[in-house]
This record gives structure tokens, C-alpha cells and sequence, in this order.
């Protein structure tokens, strides 16, 4: 997998404007454009980021969800047809055609010579979006949807590349160790709010998610336990209980909230953004993220980004230093539980805080999502999960299981910030598929021509490993260095192969033909053995 890193930089007296540089062959290249989505027809509005926000929040389009003003940028902008009635076709790919576009041309053609060297070598392209801890008002670049970058030939997502977003805080990013064996702890919430417009989510909605989860658990890598009761008192007893498995994954189902919550006692009534007193005469505090827990009477109890991130955070930090595998991921199906749009601070938004708080890892959902998405996205990722492959290319594979041609893919989003694990790997053993992918990894770097580069176009790609800050290799030859890339290559297709033939296998009813399919499937892997074998002598003869 290779590793590209978008940086944004707030530009300091400049409203509208903002930096974004990438590290190219060349150096550094960078551009200052202006905020996209403005609106410079419309008297006293500047920014329409929060309209095209709602835009990728709704599954299809209601007139009453717009103001008259808005509705006619969105036509001016064609992401809404002209009678008004429904969103214009391609109206995803309008959006992610306008955030490419504003990034200027030299970018995007380091961009491009990284996708077409990914797609070379058949792997995932990781671009990376690094922002800001500060990032300030109205420069918010985490409200963006960058996931649906699109250039000519489609959205950067259809072609093999993976997004996660960076948040640099000034605290040290968390260096949790690997695990042999993952668990899982699913919180499954079913606790709606008449008053704020949250249905109750029935129980075959919660098993949807549930059942993913058990499917995934087939693969034998992954432990799946549900929590008895979705309160936040049950969840931190579990979590304080040292004598049962310590779950490295928490996964939250249930209803996400972003607005703002009472904190007097015995009131702790939720409000939408632009209340700024409760009915109490206790006075709101700022908009952030909200998870919807049961309380003890199974109503909704709206627990926030900065209780869930202190109890996470808490439970994170041991007697003695890595004593032990703490919480290494945390994936919300919750809708909006990405989102921080319009509050005070990018800490607001529930990933954003449990990224902050030192959680290696958060998938979110930045719109609402289909219990049906929910649930494949569910299965497919955490199948991708068990099977050993990084978090970037699981959520890529959980997206993919969603359906490209529809409106629920891009919802899924990935924060990763660890110590020397770019692709977010959980498990210790790593088997011949995964150091085949980690000879693939390659960032953009500055090392001199001679030493093997790949080149595309007037940019440079090198094959270096992600995390070589102490381990000095002798100098490959070059015929050595063919071999093990050409054996690599042979190994990959064999995986593509094995994949195939296991889901052909597990769909075939006929006893006979899934026999057939299980010599093919030992055939394949014995000649992935094979090759493993040859690339460890080679690989040894220059440790």
C-alpha cells in the first residue's frame, strides 16, 4: 500500500483562503486556492459548505430540508435540476470535481502519477488528509468531504485509493501493540427521542448489525461479545473488569446526535444547535457530538464526545507501561458521529475527541446511513478486519460492500493517528499476504534518483519501508531487486485468486463442486507458501 499525505494549513488573515502542500519528488508542492462552495450572489452569505453538507446528509432531495436561497445556489452550482424536485444526476460527482479542482495542477498530478503507480503494482493508495489541531472558524477543513475527491476519470475512491484522516495534535500519538486475537465489544442501542426527532431502532435493525459482526467472527481471528445492557454505568464496569478479555475494538450502534445538551442536574434535556438556554433557564454551552445510550429505563441517555473520550481515555493508561493491549479502535455506526460542523472547536465532533483523547483509531459515520449499508459495511470491513489487512484497506472494502453506484458509500469515514502504524495493522503475526503488502508500502520521499526510484510523469515514487527510522539494509542488487518484485506481484494475484475461489466456495451448495473448489483453494495456497519462502531467502540475504 503506498502512503500520500494532504496537508492543510489555515492561511492567517485570509477568510477564504487556505494552504494544502504534498511532499513530491521535487520537494514540496503546494497551493493557496480559496474555500470551495462560496456564494458571492447571495447578500449576507459566504459560505454554502453547510448546504452541501445537508446535500450528502439526505438520501434524496425534500424541498423543506432548503431555504429558497440555498436551492437556487444549488441549482447555480447543478446539483439540484431546475423544477427543484430532485438532486441532478451526478451530483456526488459535482461535488468531489469541485474539491479537486480548487487543489491546483501540481498536486494534482502528484496525485495522479501516485494513483497510476498503485495501479501498477495492484495495491491500495492511502492518501492521508492531515489538518490542523486548531483548526479556526470559518476555515474548517474537516467539514469537507474530501473522501469524494474526482478527477476525469471518476471519484479517486473507484481507483484504488483509501482516505483516513490525521489530526495533528500536539500530544503524543498513541504506539498501542499488536494483538494475536481481536475482540470485539458491540454496544447496541436502541434508544430514540420523539422529542428530537430519533425513532427507536427495533430490534431487527440492532440485529442487522450484530449479524455482520457474527459473520465476520467466522473468519476465526475475531471474538465478537455484546454488552447485556447499552448504558454508559454498564459499559464502564465492563471496561474496568480485569478479569475477563480486554476488548480491543468498541463498537457503538445506535443513534448519533450533534447539537447541544442541559447539564443541570437532573435535566441533561437535549437541544439542536442555535438554542442557547434550556427550558430549565440553565444556559447551553457549545454544539458537539452526542452518542444516544439507554438509560436504566431503556430511554435515551445523550452521552458526549468528552465523556466518552475522558472514559476511553482513562481506561487507556495502565499501572506499568504497555502492560497490556488497550482500546484500539473504536467504529460508530451512530449517524453524524464524524460531524462538527458549526461547533466551537474540531475537538466537538465524538471521533474527533476520541482521537484527541488517544485512541489510536475511530471509523465515524459524517451522515446519517441505512441500517441495510450499516450492515455491510459492517461485515465486509470487519471480515477485511479478521482476514489481517489494515484498517485503510478494510474500510475501503466495507465501502465497496455498500454499493458505488449509490449514496451510502462515501458516509463511512476513517481517523488514524498511531505511532509507526500509517495503515492502522492490529494484529502481531503477520502472515505472507501482509509482507508482500508491506513491501509495497511506499511514501513519497526524497532519496536520490540512483537508488532505484519508480518514476511517473516528472514524479518520483520510491520503495522504501514506512517505518525504517533504525533499520539500515545492506544495498540490494538489482537483479535481486527484479525477483522480489516480480515475485511479489505473483504472490498478490494469487491472493486476488484465493479471495475469489473462498467466496465462490462459500456460496456453492453443491457438496461436490465446493470439494473441487477446496483443492483449488489448497493448490493456490501452497504455491503462496512457495513464493512466501523464496522472498524470506532473499529478504534474509540482506538483513
Amino acid at each position: 500500500m503506498s502512503l500520500l499525505e494532504l496537508r492543510f494549513y489555515p492561511i492567517e488573515g485570509k477568510e477564504d483562503g487556505f494552504k494544502v502542500s504534498v511532499e513530491g519528488s521535487l520537494g514540496e508542492v503546494h497551493h493557496e486556492p480559496v474555500l470551495p462552495f462560496l456564494d458571492r450572489e447571495t447578500p449576507n452569505v459566504r459560505d454554502r459548505c453547510f448546504t452541501v453538507v445537508k446535500v450528502l446528509e439526505s438520501t434524496k432531495f425534500r424541498e423543506k430540508d432548503f431555504s429558497e436561497d440555498e436551492q437556487a445556489w444549488m441549482v447555480r452550482e447543478q446539483l439540484l435540476l431546475p423544477e427543484r424536485n430532485t438532486f441532478k444526476p451526478g451530483y456526488l460527482a459535482t461535488i468531489g470535481r469541485r474539491l479537486y479542482d480548487i487543489l491546483g495542477s501540481k498536486i494534482q498530478q502528484v496525485i495522479e502519477a501516485a494513483v497510476a503507480e498503485a495501479k501498477r503494482d495492484r495495491i491500495f493508495l492511502h492518501i492521508r488528509l492531515r489538518f490542523p489541531a486548531n483548526d479556526p472558524k470559518p476555515v474548517r477543513f474537516t467539514d469537507y468531504p474530501w473522501e469524494l475527491l474526482h478527477n476525469e476519470y471518476g471519484f479517486l475512491a473507484h481507483q484504488g485509493v483509501t482516505f483516513s484522516r490525521y489530526i495533528a495534535y500536539r500530544s503524543p500519538r498513541p504506539n498501542l501493540p499488536p494483538v494475536e486475537r481481536l475482540n470485539v465489544l458491540l454496544v447496541s442501542s436502541g434508544a430514540g427521542d420523539e422529542r428530537m426527532g430519533l425513532k427507536s431502532l427495533p430490534a431487527v435493525e440492532q440485529e442487522a448489525i450484530a449479524n455482520g459482526l457474527q459473520q465476520a467472527q467466522e473468519q476465526g481471528n475475531i471474538q465478537l461479545e455484546t454488552l447485556a445492557s447499552a448504558t454508559l454505568k454498564a459499559l464502564r464496569r465492563r471496561l474496568q473488569h480485569q478479569t475477563v478479555a480486554v476488548p480491543q475494538v468498541l463498537h457503538f450502534d445506535g443513534h448519533g446526535f450533534f447539537g447541544k445538551r442541559c447539564n443541570e442536574a437532573g435535566c441533561r434535556k437535549p437541544y439542536k444547535q442555535g438554542k442557547t438556554q434550556c427550558e430549565c433557564g440553565a444556559p447551553l454551552g457549545a454544539a458537539q457530538g452526542y452518542l444516544v445510550f439507554e438509560d436504566s429505563n431503556g430511554k435515551a441517555d445523550y452521552v458526549s464526545a468528552k465523556e466518552l473520550g475522558e472514559l476511553l481515555g482513562n481506561l487507556q493508561r495502565r499501572e506499568q507501561p504497555h502492560s497490556e493491549p488497550g482500546i484500539a479502535l473504536v467504529v460508530l455506526s451512530a449517524c453524524k458521529s464524524g460531524m462538527s460542523r458549526k461547533s466551537e472547536s474540531v475537538f466537538n465532533g465524538v471521533a474527533q475527541n476520541l482521537i484527541g483523547g488517544g485512541i489510536p483509531a475511530v471509523v465515524a459515520m459524517t451522515y446519517s446511513i441505512r441500517v441495510d449499508a450499516a450492515s455491510e459495511f459492517a461485515e465486509s470491513f470487519y471480515r477485511s478486519v479478521g482476514e489481517k489487512e489494515s484498517l485503510a484497506i478494510a474500510l475501503r472494502r466495507g465501502q465497496s460492500a455498500m454499493g458505488i453506484e449509490g449514496n451510502q458509500w462515501y458516509r463511512p469515514v476513517l481517523y488514524l493517528r498511531w505511532e509507526d502504524n500509517e495503515g492502522g495493522q492490529l494484529f502481531k503475526s503477520v502472515n505472507g499476504r501482509q509482507k508482500a503488502e508491506g513491501r509495497g508500502q511506499k511514501v513519497l520521499t526524497s532519496i536520490p534518483a540512483q537508488e532505484l526510484p519508480l518514476t511517473d510523469g516528472d514524479f518520483t515514487l520510491h520503495k522504501v519501508p514506512l517505518n525504517n527510522k533504525t533499520k539500515v539494509r545492506k544495498k540490494t542488487s538489482r537483479v535481486k531487486q527484479l525477483r522480489i518484485e516480480i515475485l511479489t506481484q505473483e504472490f498478490e494475484k494469487l491472493e486476488q485468486d484465493l479471495r475469489a475461489v473462498a467466496q465462490k466456495q462459500r456460496r456453492e451448495s453443491n457438496p461436490q463442486e465446493r470439494n473441487n473448489l477446496e483443492l483449488q483453494l489448497q493448490a493456490i495456497a501452497n504455491q503462496m507458501e512457495n513464493i512466501e519462502q523464496q522472498l524470506n531467502e532473499l529478504e534474509d540475504g540482506d538483513e
